[in-house]
């Protein structure tokens, strides 16, 4: 009796801490909070630059498969019903395609193609919640992911290419990461410091790959 009921109290302790953790918020805004939960409890993925990409030339930049130096070397993955997100977390590394941000949301179209949905990029305070449902998307800026691969627009005419594969973050990882998607701001002042004092360390030199 006393080993039932030992085990009737482990469970809901289990349980108790398992709804705590699974009812955070991490936004005031309430449907990027949904999305935000959503990334919190699925899968997230780690992709990594594998060298190419394609690029459809931009002034005089090259023509089709590329080597793009300016590429993100990793990024994160997350993804909550047809929303994905994309971060990249090493320091320095930024975007200024379409604002200064550290992440990107993206709404599914059909089958693994996303495009891109536009977002404030700021802290609560200075934000405007979204709704992913009704919510216009940049048609040019497209992303494909099938949990193995993305291939991902960081520029309107170039596409990077990422082999990926799953992570099993710890929870703290994970909030610390989903913390960049409100709270970005503070990670892009940090991030300008990084790339003031170490400006060598970036390069935006796109190389044509040879057959």
């Amino acid at each position: 009796m006393i080993f039932v009921f030992g085990k009737v109290i482990l469970y809901l302790i289990i349980i108790f801490f398992s709804d705590r953790t699974f009812s955070q918020d991490f936004s005031e805004r309430k449907n990027l909070n949904k999305i935000l939960k959503g990334f919190y409890k699925n899968n997230t993925f780690e992709c990594n630059y594998i060298n190419k990409s394609w690029s459809t030339g931009f002034n005089d930049q090259p023509y089709g498969m590329v080597n793009n130096n300016g590429a993100f070397s990793s990024i994160i993955v997350f993804k909550h019903q047809d929303v994905i997100g994309t971060l990249w977390p090493k320091i320095g590394e930024i975007s200024t395609e379409r604002g200064v941000r550290k992440y990107q949301l993206w709404k599914k179209t059909k089958n693994d193609k996303y495009e891109l949905i536009p977002t404030d990029y700021l802290d609560d305070k200075s934000s405007a919640d979204l709704n992913p449902r009704e919510s216009q998307t940049f048609a040019e800026y497209k992303t494909y992911f099938d949990e193995k691969s993305l291939k991902i627009a960081s520029k309107s005419w170039i596409t990077d290419f990422y082999s990926c594969e799953k992570v099993n973050h710890s929870n703290f990882a994970r909030e610390k990461l989903i913390d960049i998607f409100v709270n970005q701001n503070i990670y892009v002042e940090k991030d300008f410091k990084y790339r003031e004092a170490n400006p060598t360390s970036f390069s935006n030199k796109i190389d044509l790959l040879k057959d």
